[in-house]
């Protein structure tokens, strides 16, 4: 068989909860304290295979970053630093992740976690998505 060049892509998937809140300049029903079912999804392409023939191996790639989302944000509260009921709850022995002066949405959350995956993982990713409650509409950020 003859192929030409082709990108060659994975797409892992983990599932997490966590709960949020957005805090002004938005307004709306978001402005309260909810939980959401997120799944995070993450491609990886390369043009060419490794000496397995595979982009990047499934089962220690999605390890890697299912650890790194089970231990900042599974079942934690994301917050806005500026958000009080955050640094309440950090200050009382809760699971939190501060996202900085960024609201915790789910566009912002994509990039966060690009951004974390390439930096403290170390992988080479091409593009997040997250996905709120495991079925609304889904935020991409891509390189």
């Amino acid at each position: 068989l003859v192929w030409g060049e082709m990108m060659n892509s994975i797409e892992v998937r983990v599932n997490f909860r966590a709960g949020h809140r957005l805090i002004e300049p938005y307004k709306g029903k978001c402005n309260n304290v909810h939980g959401e079912g997120y799944t995070a999804i993450c491609i990886f392409e390369s043009e060419k295979l490794d000496k397995c023939e595979m982009v990047l191996d499934f089962g220690t790639t999605k390890k890697k970053i299912k650890e790194w989302i089970d231990t900042n944000w599974d079942h934690a509260y994301i917050y806005n630093e500026k958000d009080r009921l955050g640094k309440y709850l950090k200050k009382n022995g809760f699971k939190t992740y501060s996202l900085g002066v960024h609201n915790p949405t789910a566009e912002y959350m994509a990039k966060y976690l690009f951004a974390a995956i390439h930096t403290f993982l170390g992988l080479n990713i091409k593009k997040v998505g997250i996905i709120e409650s495991f079925e609304d509409s889904i935020a991409w950020y891509e390189a």
